[in-house]
């Protein structure tokens, strides 16, 4: 611990906080003409771009618009981020909730929510989405009992898709019944929406297509992933619904000065800017830059910025490569989790006790490259330094992190809310630790619980698990009833075989 406290950190690769917000003047006033426009029905806006490009800092600036700056709109913000964890349905607009509790719990915007039509339409939603929610999330899970994993399961309630979007629909439309009432508007942010199921995706542009007067709709959405991509489902499906889409590109030499100077105290000539424009116009980029100028006690010129590019196999790279070798540890272990950590989980990867796990916390936040989320858990500060970490990561190194990030699981679980989090992330981290007699069971078990909800994307991905462990265990009863599950459900997806198929 006394290596990490020594620690110089440096500035966060996490969303930019509004108020060190650059450049963007456009977009902005992109976004603030679809605001003075919300006329007789919601409004709705995609900020899309390639990863790295500041979208959830234009969506943190977005949320200050609305909330925070003075002669604006002092209105309510709810916001919540879609992980990159298959199988967490409906998790961001459950979030979605906790924020509209949290916002009618305040001293500001209690009186906004105080309606008893609003109560109840938050208390119908919330139940509707914990129902539907069931069928996948055990109702009690045992660490262990000898070498078996526990689960009892939830009983399926009658619970379709149908009542999920009639209860979300009827809580926006209460919520901008009061927003009129009070001459205000709600913003609704989701942020990385890419990464979202089908469910998901599905209930948003159904909530887009009839979006109430009263709503601001905003999320996010990244565009690199090609054909097929969550950005390329989502650009078909609004393609006719009217959608503002906001896309984002590199910063210019104005808006590369902006953010040198306001972040960090940077003169920067044009030159210099005219190469970072060239070569590192994203704020990701830029930071990563910027960042390793500074640690190394550099001057922002021309020459030493084309040295530190050089240098660098890619920016998240970079971004490591000035972390102290403790701090880089910490990050080899943790970047095997699914976001959100817990923070249980965490402290047993690192092997963490008592008044360390607090210290945990605050060098984690200090060094940049991780970020605390509103319910106490953390993720990486951007997926873009998790993704390169699992990438850099040897295989044997990967399996045996997976096999204690299984281990702490299961150790903490009695202690973590989270249950179906819990519950796919042990099943994902036993395959990978190559455990597969506990794989096997586990992922089979949920896949079939996917199956009954119609997400047949988890299901399919799950019961393929399940085959792989049998395969590897030498079990044919255990793989024949696997790859039955699996037929079921590819045969679900593809519709009823027909005659001389």
């Amino acid at each position: 611990m006394d290596e990490i406290q020594q620690q110089a950190g440096g500035v966060s690769y996490a969303p930019s906080p509004p108020e060190e917000f650059c450049g963007r003047r456009e977009e902005l006033e992109r976004i603030s003409a679809v605001l003075s426009a919300m006329g007789e029905h919601g409004q709705t806006v995609m900020i899309s771009g390639p990863p790295g490009i500041g979208k959830s800092s234009l969506l943190n600036r977005l949320a200050y618009e609305v909330q925070e700056r003075p002669g604006g709109q002092q209105s309510p913000v709810l916001r919540a981020e879609v992980f990159d964890l298959p199988g967490m349905i409906f998790s961001a607009f459950r979030e979605l909730l906790n924020d509209l509790r949290r916002s009618s719990a305040s001293a500001r915007f209690g009186a906004l929510f105080d309606a008893e039509s609003m109560k109840e339409a938050t208390r119908y939603a919330d139940d509707v989405f914990e129902k539907y929610a069931a069928p996948v999330e055990p109702v009690g899970l045992l660490p262990k009992a000898g070498e078996e994993i526990v689960g009892v399961f939830a009983r399926s309630p009658e619970v379709g898709y149908g009542r999920v979007y009639q209860a979300f629909e009827e809580l926006l439309g209460e919520l901008g019944r009061q927003m009129r009432m009070a001459g205000h508007v709600a913003a609704v942010l989701l942020d990385d929406v890419h990464l979202a199921s089908n469910h998901d995706r599905r209930l948003l542009r159904d909530v887009v297509h009839d979006l109430p007067h009263g709503i601001l709709l905003a999320f996010t959405c990244r565009t690199e992933d090609g054909a097929g991509s969550g950005y390329a489902t989502m650009q078909e499906e609004i393609r006719d619904l009217g959608i503002h889409e906001v896309q984002l590109s590199g910063m210019r030499r104005h808006e590369i000065r902006e953010l040198g100077e306001r972040r960090f105290h940077f003169s920067i000539d044009d030159a210099a800017a005219g190469l970072l424009e060239e070569s590192a116009g994203d704020p990701f980029r830029l930071i990563a830059c910027f960042n390793a100028l500074r640690n190394r006690g550099l001057a922002p010129s021309r020459e030493n910025i084309a040295d530190v590019i050089a240098g660098a196999k890619d920016p998240a790279g970079l971004a490591f490569s000035v972390l102290p070798e403790a701090m880089k540890a910490w990050t080899e272990e943790l970047c095997v989790l699914n976001p959100p950590f817990p923070v249980p989980v965490m402290a047993c990867m690192l092997d963490l006790q008592g008044a360390d796990v607090t210290l945990m916390a605050n060098r984690l936040q200090e060094s940049g490259v991780f970020r605390r989320l509103p319910g106490g858990e953390y993720a990486f500060a951007h997926p873009l330094l998790q993704e390169c970490c699992g990438r850099e990561l040897p295989e044997d190194a990967q399996v045996a992190l997976n096999a204690r990030a299984a281990d702490c699981f299961e150790r903490s679980m009695h202690r973590l809310p989270g249950r179906l989090h819990v519950l796919l992330s042990l099943a994902g981290h036993l395959f990978d630790a190559r455990e597969y007699g506990k794989a096997a069971d586990l992922n089979l078990e949920i896949g079939l619980r996917f199956h009954h909800r119609e997400d047949h994307d988890t299901a399919l991905m799950l019961t393929e698990r399940a085959v792989v462990s049998a395969e590897r265990l030498g079990d044919d009863d255990l793989r024949a009833a696997a790859e039955r599950q699996r037929d079921l459900i590819r045969q679900k997806v593809s519709g009823p075989l027909t005659a001389g198929r």
